[in-house]
């Protein structure tokens, strides 16, 4: 289905420079002009690329949800299993990569929820929220930089932390609201 809210800007694109590159995040400073004031207008980009969020279900109805310490914030945070598709990879094969990675566990159904840009007026930051089902204990392969705790959540209280504003990130949250009105309405 053609989307007709989001099209193309036609904003001329005048000069861009890479500001800062880290292993993760490029920072681009742009100066586009608007064709219909004639203001240049400056940006600031960060380029960070495609990520994947993966709900994993249960048999028993609970989530595999992780704590994880979020330097940004200063707070460790309960969120789902998520990370950076890699370059050629598709993105349900990235989210099953980072399922298994992060939980131990592997998906044997994976179907895709929804697609969110969580900081749209800086980043190009896309992230596809998965649903995993069919579960399979194997073993986590975190990276060295990787704290991670897994726990398991039962949906129930899942969505009291989602109601009570417990859970505070827009991937939990997006993903949280797609499941408790599409997959699973109680």
């Amino acid at each position: 289905m053609e989307n007709k809210y989001y099209e193309k800007i036609d904003y001329e694109l005048l000069d861009e420079k890479v500001a800062y590159k880290g292993k993760r995040i490029t920072v681009e400073e742009l100066h586009y002009k608007n064709p219909r004031t004639n203001q240049i207008l400056y940006r600031e980009h960060v380029l960070a690329g495609h990520a994947a969020v993966i709900i994993p279900e249960t048999e028993d109805k609970q989530f595999i949800m992780i704590k994880e310490p979020r330097t940004p914030i200063g707070k460790t945070v309960i969120a789902f299993p998520a990370g950076m598709i890699e370059d050629g990879e598709n993105e349900e094969a990235g989210a099953i990569r980072e399922l298994e990675e992060e939980t131990g566990y592997r998906a044997g159904k994976i179907k895709k929820l929804r697609v969110a840009y969580p900081a749209i007026g800086y980043s190009n930051e896309r992230v596809t929220i998965f649903l995993a089902k069919d579960l399979i204990k194997t073993h986590r392969h975190l990276d060295t930089t990787e704290d991670i705790e897994v726990i398991k959540v039962p949906i129930k209280e899942a969505k009291e932390m989602l109601d009570k504003g417990i859970i505070k990130t827009s991937s939990e949250e997006i993903g949280l609201l797609h499941y408790f009105m599409y997959e699973n309405k109680q």
